[in-house]
Formats: C-alpha cells, sequence, structure tokens
C-alpha cells in the first residue's frame, strides 16, 4: 500500500489538508503497513492524496475512507449507530465547506502569510521549476472561493485599489501624516513613539474585515466545540473516526504555522481551548510530527527512512526529460481552453498493457460487433427472419358486421 500526498510543511506530514487527514487515517488503521511518498500535485490539483493499494487505485480522502470500508479495513458502519453515522457524515460536510475558507484566508489570500510562510513551504518541498506553477495557481484557486466573502482588503495586492476610494484628506497605512507646523513638534514626532490608536488600528489592512474574519472563525469553531464537549473525538467513541482525522488535518493547518497573521490560531488559543487539546492530543497519538527537511535529506541520505515516525520514502529525482515535460506542462495548463492536466506520479506502479486497456478493449469488441451486425443486414447479406402474418388485435373484418358485412365485402371483390 503506498500513499501519494503533497510534501511536509509546519511540522505537519503535508501542507494540504486532505494529504494530512489521509496520513492520520492510514496511521490509524494501517501503521507499519504502507509507504508515504511525497510528490507534486502539478499539473493536477484534485488528485492528492493518491492512493494505490494493490490493483485499486483511490483519490480523494473521502473515496479513501470509502475503499477503506469495501475492503473492511476500517468498517466504521459496522462499529458506529445509525445517529453516529449521521452525525459522521455531517460533520464531514460542515467541516470541508467551512474549514477550506478559512484556511484559503489564512495561508493563501493574506499577502503577508503567504508570502512569509506559505510561499517558502512551497519552495522547500518542490522542484524549483514547479514553484512557478503550483504556489500562485492554489494562490489564485483560493482567492476566487473566497472572492464572494468581500474580504479582499485584508490582502496587500488590493490596498492601493481600497485607498483610491476613500475621501479626501484619509490617511491609510504607510502616509507621511500631515498637521505638524512647528519645527520642535516635529523633532518630537522623531524622537516619541507613535502611539497605535482605535482609528489607526482600524485602518490598517489586516483588521478591515477583522470583524467578518472573527464572524467566520466563530461560525466554524462553535459548533465543534460544542459537539466536542468533554469527550475525546467527536462522536464520543473511545477511538479516533475518519472525521477526527479530517477534523484534525485542517485544525493542524490553523495552528501549527507561524504566520506574521496568526489570526486564526490566536482565536482557537483564545477561545477554543478543548479543539486545541483536540489538535495536539491526534497529533501525538497518531505520532504525525514531522520535519520536512528531516524528508527532503532522504534523497540524499537513504539510511535516515528508519530514524522517522513516519513510513517515509525518498523524492524521485526528475530526469532533464522529466523536467522539460512538466515545464512544458505547466505552459500548457496557462493556457485557456487548450489547458489539460493529469497527476505525474513517477513512483506510481505500472500496470500492464491488459490491466490499463481491458475496458477499452472490450468496449471497442461490442461495439465492433454491433456495427459488423448491422452493416450485413444493411448490405442484404443476411436477412431478418419473417414469422407469421401480424395480427392485430382488436380490428374487426366484414365478416363480423353479418348480413351487411358480407354484402360490402362482395361489392369491394367486384371492384375495379
Amino acid at each position: 500500500m503506498r500513499l501519494f500526498i503533497l510534501g511536509p510543511a509546519f511540522g505537519l506530514p503535508s501542507i494540504d489538508a486532505e494529504c494530512n487527514a489521509a496520513v492520520a487515517l492510514l496511521q490509524r488503521h494501517v501503521k507499519d503497513h504502507y509507504e508515504l511518498i511525497p510528490t507534486h500535485d502539478h499539473p493536477h490539483p484534485r488528485l492528492l492524496p493518491f492512493l494505490i493499494h494493490g490493483q485499486a487505485q483511490v483519490s480523494g480522502f473521502n473515496n479513501i475512507v470509502r475503499h477503506f470500508a469495501n475492503k473492511r479495513i476500517c468498517d466504521e458502519a459496522g462499529a458506529l449507530r445509525a445517529k453516529q453515522r449521521a452525525d459522521s457524515l455531517a460533520l464531514a460536510s460542515f467541516i470541508e465547506s467551512h474549514a477550506r475558507t478559512l484556511l484559503d484566508i489564512s495561508l493563501y489570500v493574506g499577502f503577508e502569510n503567504y508570502r512569509v510562510t506559505t510561499r517558502p513551504a512551497f519552495t522547500k518541498i518542490l522542484p524549483w521549476h514547479v514553484n512557478y506553477f503550483i504556489p500562485p495557481q492554489r494562490r489564485a484557486a483560493a482567492r476566487s472561493r473566497t472572492e464572494h466573502l468581500g474580504i479582499s482588503s485584508i490582502d496587500v495586492d488590493n490596498v492601493h485599489e481600497d485607498m483610491n476610494h476613500k475621501p479626501p484628506g484619509f490617511e491609510g497605512v504607510g502616509k507621511e501624516q500631515q498637521g505638524f507646523e512647528t519645527e520642535a513638534k516635529q523633532r518630537a514626532s522623531l524622537l516619541l513613539p507613535r502611539r497605535d490608536t482605535l482609528r489607526s488600528l482600524l485602518q490598517r489592512p489586516e483588521h478591515a474585515a477583522v470583524f467578518k474574519l472573527n464572524a467566520l472563525a466563530d461560525n466554524f469553531f462553535e459548533p465543534l466545540q460544542d459537539t466536542l464537549q468533554k469527550n475525546h473525538y467527536l462522536l464520543g467513541t473511545e477511538e479516533p473516526t475518519s472525521a477526527d482525522c479530517l477534523l484534525y488535518a485542517y485544525l493542524s493547518l490553523m495552528l501549527y504555522p507561524q504566520v506574521p497573521q496568526d489570526w486564526l490560531a490566536s482565536t482557537m488559543k483564545r477561545k477554543y481551548k478543548s479543539l486545541v487539546a483536540f489538535t495536539e492530543r491526534m497529533h501525538t497519538l497518531l505520532g504525525l510530527a514531522t520535519n520536512a527537511d528531516d524528508v527532503v535529506q532522504l534523497e540524499h541520505t537513504a539510511s535516515m527512512i528508519h530514524e522517522l515516525s513516519l513510513p517515509w520514502q525518498a523524492f524521485t529525482t526528475s530526469t532533464i526529460s522529466v523536467t522539460l515535460k512538466e515545464i512544458r506542462d505547466g505552459i500548457w495548463t496557462q493556457l485557456p481552453v487548450l489547458g489539460r492536466s493529469k497527476l505525474a506520479l513517477s513512483n506510481a506502479k505500472q500496470f500492464s498493457f491488459l490491466d490499463r486497456q481491458l475496458g477499452n478493449m472490450m468496449l471497442s469488441f461490442t461495439a465492433s460487433i454491433a456495427l459488423a451486425g448491422y452493416l450485413t443486414l444493411r448490405s442484404g447479406l443476411l436477412t431478418w427472419p419473417h414469422g407469421e402474418e401480424v395480427h392485430l388485435f382488436g380490428r374487426r373484418r366484414m365478416a363480423d358486421y353479418g348480413h351487411l358485412g358480407d354484402a360490402l365485402a362482395g361489392i369491394r371483390l367486384l371492384g375495379p
């Protein structure tokens, strides 16, 4: 069993939430019986995490959970009550719909967080040429998903647009304040530190949408904390379930990254301590602590594999031809309409031609037989078998009308 994920960051197995959830799930159920292979999702961002289990190839966390249930590796349906199963589905939907928005804002939309934390994390785990494609694409996708919220004012890219619509006399961030007419006041302003006022704080770009951000965070954290209550896990079970793995994956990316604007982590630590305790408990229980530098060094020192807490495998060094192909694909995917992408997994198992093409071959064979039969009948080489004369039931004959019917039938026979 091999699991392909986006590489590690922030002390976690992956910089992607679904990949972290998949690693947590495998650590929970098949620990030490799988290989963890860091790769990059260039140029297709929707296929990771990607699991190869025998002949099965499964992508996405939810599909991996269903695959485990089908293989009886993790049959939560049999272990949970009906209400718990319904709660698990509802919680998974709630987490995916709300947590992604918060992560988009925290790691990608906010320019300072993206520039100082997120982009360098990608640089460490991605090949040099892929860094020109994946991080900008992910940030553009995050900004597109959060555009309807109207919180672009926290993004430094749009600060100048916000300032252009301010009334005359408005003093934005970074503008020199006027009004010190005397030389003494000017010198005093240089010697004395400037104090932040309520107005100056609210005028800062990162605080322009603070109320909306707090509302988004509270709407996500409060229901989860109410559900968790004093239990160790969401559904009140003694062991973590797939819903716990999914929640841990998102909360860990909110809590552990050291970002300049840490409003999300601060909110968790200040108001939702039970969620912080849950995240740290899952992190320790499943042994998910990861040093990205150690994983990157596996390419040069494979002997370090046994020293890591997770079953990591080394990055595969790309050849010149593979690098050129990825550059070509990256440029091609930027073209509108023409761009087409697929996941490049250099370590993936290569199945035989028959295994990969059996479905297409059967479909082609069936279509060929049908086409040959049609052409044979059309050309007259074969004729469709004719049976007895078709009778239309319910239709009356002339004889059924008595003497009048016989007379009409005779007239018809005497006709021309």
